[in-house]
């Protein structure tokens, strides 16, 4: 098995685990969510170079993605806005990709890159909000194409993204997938809105005099 069908086997279980985690927890867990974040951008920014540096090598690929996830997950978690812009940066990518791909049409890039920069101004005013939404359906996102891939039984790392599920392969199941996306990421948006609902009301009574 080469290194690119074994990291394709192993992100997929992986992906749906720490998707659960930030959607239905990403609030709660910022730090943890803005280094999952960090992440998954350095991984994937390094995986782009290792693949330009050395073309056809997935070991040097990988050995690049691990790097710059290293990278990513600390200037996250270091830099607090930083962060903050690139979790609602990821979301406004999540969101165009998703429905871009999952009615058959090729993601335009510029669309991408304004969606991505509009949400991350966002996310930097209204930063509760956007953080909840954020995490529920990029958390949303990665249990929906883990499962996909687990599904389709597709080997490649590359697979783990909504463009893989073209009209002529899946049919109906790129729509499946975007209702699920979408269903998963509002019941993410209410349960952390309820959780924080709580822990702010225990705030509250534990402020209050005896």
């Amino acid at each position: 098995m080469n290194v690119n069908a074994w990291t394709g086997q192993m992100s997929a279980p992986l992906a749906v685990a720490v998707g659960i985690l930030i959607c239905f927890w990403g609030y709660c867990l910022l730090k943890v969510s803005l280094g999952v974040v960090g992440f998954i951008a350095g991984a994937a920014g390094g995986w782009a170079v290792g693949l330009s540096l050395a073309p056809g090598n997935s070991g040097i690929a990988l050995l690049c993605a691990v790097i710059g996830a290293v990278i990513g997950a600390v200037l996250c978690i270091w830099l607090f806005f930083l962060g903050i812009f690139l979790l609602g940066a990821s979301a406004g990518a999540i969101v165009a990709t998703a429905l871009f791909s999952a009615v058959g049409n090729q993601p335009q890039p510029i669309l991408l890159l304004v969606l991505a920069m509009v949400f991350g101004v966002i996310a930097l005013v209204m930063q509760k909000l956007m953080i909840i939404v954020s995490t529920a359906f990029s958390g949303s996102y990665l249990i929906t194409v883990g499962i996909l891939h687990l599904l389709t039984g597709a080997q490649d790392v590359s697979a783990l993204w909504f463009n893989h599920l073209q009209p002529g392969s899946v049919g109906i199941l790129g729509y499946v997938a975007l209702v699920f996306w979408l269903v998963l990421g509002l019941a993410g948006i209410r349960f952390q809105y309820r959780g924080s609902q709580r822990k702010d009301e225990a705030a509250r009574h534990k402020g209050q005099p005896a």
